[in-house]
């Protein structure tokens, strides 16, 4: 690596760490709760142009994430036959909690943008969600870290 490539390096190292996540959540957050219907969901999930969100427990904790990709792997299961029919359901329409993620990636406030970078990238996850102690205060989607990422690329 050339001096000049390295200098650029830990330029783009230095601004990654100065965004932090407080800097670029989505603060007004859309949950769903675990017994809401996928069909629901994707509804919502249209109208507000998100690509995923958190999952509320009945305890009123985030017990998972629902995301676009998830959806996609029920509709594919669905077309296939694979979900089986229910009572309350029919099969066709399950719940968020059949579907959605359990691992949920938390991260807090002051969290920069080169570790958001490595978690999504490590743990392959769409969205993240951030707190404060321990009340969900944020969420940041892939796309809020691919846009801020170029953001700074274009300018080093």
């Amino acid at each position: 690596m050339t001096k000049n490539n390295k200098t650029r390096l830990e330029r783009l190292t230095n601004e990654l760490r100065k965004i932090r996540a407080r800097d670029i959540m989505t603060r007004e957050v859309v949950t769903t709760k675990e017994d809401a219907s996928l069909a629901d969901v994707a509804n919502v999930m249209v109208k507000k142009r998100i690509s995923g969100m958190p999952v509320i427990s009945g305890r009123g904790t985030v017990s998972g994430v629902i995301t676009e990709s998830d959806l996609f792997l029920v509709m594919d299961m669905i077309e296939s036959g694979d979900v089986l029919e229910d009572e309350s359901r029919k099969g066709f329409n399950p719940t968020v909690k059949f579907a959605m993620s359990t691992d949920v990636a938390k991260v807090k406030e002051a969290t920069s943008l080169d570790e958001m970078v490595s978690i999504v990238k490590y743990k392959n996850v769409h969205t993240l969600t951030v707190f404060s102690g321990k009340k969900l205060v944020g969420v940041i989607g892939r796309h809020d870290i691919f846009k801020n990422f170029y953001n700074v690329v274009r300018n080093i």
